[in-house]
Order: structure tokens, then sequence, then C-alpha cells
């Protein structure tokens, strides 16, 4: 079963977006998706909305960050895992851009597999030229 519109959702621990390099209190667990084109950070705001009734909206979360993460498949050079002592303690993931270095956390190393698995599988469908068939599929 896949999260449709998405091949992947699920929680990653990531620095504040544009920043490569942060101090470990800095980092947030947030929501990530993966899908035919991209891997993306859930804005905050979103999250906040997704949690609260839509009567009860508050100021804040409609005002909140809109900065996010973003890596687009078409960029990605190589995704492993890494243990950097630059990173929070966890399953570290390195993504490889054309643009630099993408680092996140994972909540656990069976989670991290997921995700490398989820990532190389676009990846794949990618290069050979398919992405339009797994679009089709996830976007229904």
């Amino acid at each position: 079963m896949l999260p449709l519109p998405h091949l992947k959702v699920g929680y990653l621990t990531a620095p504040p977006a544009g920043a490569i390099v942060a101090p470990h209190n800095d980092w947030k667990r947030s929501e990530f998706f993966l899908d035919h084109e991209k891997l993306q950070q859930v804005p905050r705001v979103e999250q906040r909305q997704a949690s609260q009734s839509f009567s009860t909206r508050s100021g804040d979360a409609m005002n909140g960050d809109k900065k996010t993460i973003k890596v687009e498949i078409a960029d990605i050079v190589s995704v492993s895992a890494c243990a950097d002592l630059t990173l929070p303690p966890g399953a570290g993931l390195c993504i490889d851009t054309v643009h630099g270095s993408v680092y996140l956390v994972a909540d656990s190393w069976e989670s991290l597999d997921g995700w490398l698995d989820a990532i190389r599988l676009v990846y794949t469908i990618y290069v050979r030229g398919n992405s339009d068939v797994l679009a089709g599929i996830i976007t229904g």
C-alpha cells in the first residue's frame, strides 16, 4: 500500500532549510514526502494545519516558516547511509546532488533503509526514462 499521491511519507530530522551545517539543537524532526519528482519537507504551516481543525487555525500557523528542504530526483548523484559526528545522533542519510550534499537523520536504521530503498527506486526509474509511468501510478 502506497501513501498516495506519494511513494513514501514519513519523518526525518533535518537542519534548518538552507543550512548545510547547524548545531544539533537546531535540527528538527519534520515530515517529508517522496514522489516521482522530489524528496521534500512538508512546510511547517501545513504540518500544523493538518493537526488543527479548520475552525481553530491560529495566526501563528498561518504565518509560519515556509522554507523547506527539497531535493529534485534529477539532481541526485548518490544516496547513502552515513555516520558523521556533525550529524545529530541517529541513522544518517546523505544525498549528494549536483548542488551539494543534503544530510538528514532517520528515526531508526530500519526507517533509514526504507528511505534509501524508496529514493534509489525513484532514481532508477528516472534514469531509465520511466518517470511518467511512476507518476501515473502514484497520482492515479
